[in-house]
This record gives structure tokens, sequence and C-alpha cells, in this order.
């Protein structure tokens, strides 16, 4: 191999090395958003099923508002969901006209990423027929 070649071969050494440890840095760094982000995901869609039991039993035979509000409530602190008594008001609205009845839930987790604090907004909003 000539002078040149073994140059050549220098540089790209350097040029794959550095592109590998990008690559290990970036699975790493999709790792921890998944580990971070993935268990919130999934509680906020078994929420949603659950939710859509209680919208259909609602509809299925008259609860009262208030009653739908406790089971929401139970249902959020089950999944680890943050709404509460208090909060209640404002996160969840049940309204019922022309038949049906309305259900929206809306909440918000926060989430740690290291060297940012961020919150991630959700809201559900479910209907069914009403039997009266």
């Amino acid at each position: 191999m000539t002078h040149q070649g073994f140059n050549a071969l220098r540089e790209s050494e350097g040029k794959g090395f550095l592109g590998c440890m990008g690559a290990i840095v970036a699975l790493a760094a999709l790792i921890f958003v998944g580990i971070k982000l993935g268990p919130i995901y999934y509680s906020n869609y078994v929420f949603e099923e659950e939710l859509k039991t209680v919208v259909s039993r609602a509809g299925a035979r008259y609860t009262p508002d208030e009653k739908i509000i406790i089971d929401i409530i139970e249902l959020a602190q089950k999944n680890g969901i943050r709404i509460t008594h208090e909060s209640a008001g404002n996160n969840i609205k049940v309204e019922r006209f022309a038949g049906q009845i309305h259900i929206r839930v809306r909440y918000f987790v926060p989430v740690d990423f290291l060297i940012l604090r961020r919150n991630l907004r959700f809201q559900i909003e479910l209907s069914s027929f009403t039997a009266a």
C-alpha cells in the first residue's frame, strides 16, 4: 500500500468511530425518552379504554353526573393520573343533550427529562347515546 493509502485509511477510521459514537448516543437518548414517555402514554391508553366503559354504562342507564365524576376520578387514580375531587370541576365535564351523554376529561402529566421539565397535556372526549 502506498503512503497515500495509509493516510486515507487513518482519516476514515476517525470518521467511522465518530459516526458509531453518534449512533450510540442517539440510541441511548431514544431509549431514555421511551422509558420516560412509554408508561405515561400506556396509562392514558388504559384510562381511555376504561372511560369508554364508564360512558357506555352511564348511557345505558341513567347515572347522575356526580357519580360519573367520582367513577372517573377513581379510574384516574387507579391509573396514576392526578385528578382529584378539587380539580374535577376544571378537568371533567359531563354534558347531556340530544339523547347523548358527552364526557370530556383533561389532565396533564409532568415529565422530567433531566435538563428539561415539561407537562404532557391529554384530552379525552367520549360520548354515548342515552337510554331515556
